[in-house]
């Protein structure tokens, strides 16, 4: 893998992922507060979340997005957008199973046998 590649592999996946989790950002804090009633806790996981998604992303892209001989630059950032993106699709999925885990199932109103909507 030349140089110029490498760089450019950890430019794409880090933009890649860092531009995903601005946008998670505001939302998922709201919801971690929420959940921990701190925002200390809450700012805890956000961090926590940041690290495992970016460091998965570069850790897929450089065990497995190597060059590949004969391979020109459209198919080497192919590959290694869809490794950064599997990384965080898999970060993602395992704060949101987390949190899903832990938000009460809804109540049902009385005598209606329909759940109640929160406010």
């Amino acid at each position: 893998m030349s140089m110029n590649l490498f760089v450019a592999s950890l430019v794409l996946t880090l933009g890649t992922v860092g531009a995903a989790l601005v946008y998670l950002r505001g939302m998922t804090r709201r919801v971690l507060v929420a959940q921990c009633g701190t925002d200390i806790g809450a700012d805890f996981w956000l961090r926590a979340a940041d690290v495992l998604a970016l460091a998965g992303s570069l850790i897929l892209v450089l065990a497995f997005g190597g060059a590949l001989p004969g391979a020109d630059w459209v198919q080497q950032l192919r590959l290694l957008l869809g490794l950064a993106l599997a990384g965080l699709f898999v970060t993602v999925v395992l704060v949101a199973s987390s949190v899903w885990r832990t938000v009460p199932p809804p109540v049902a109103a009385a005598g209606t046998g329909t759940t109640a909507e929160a406010a």
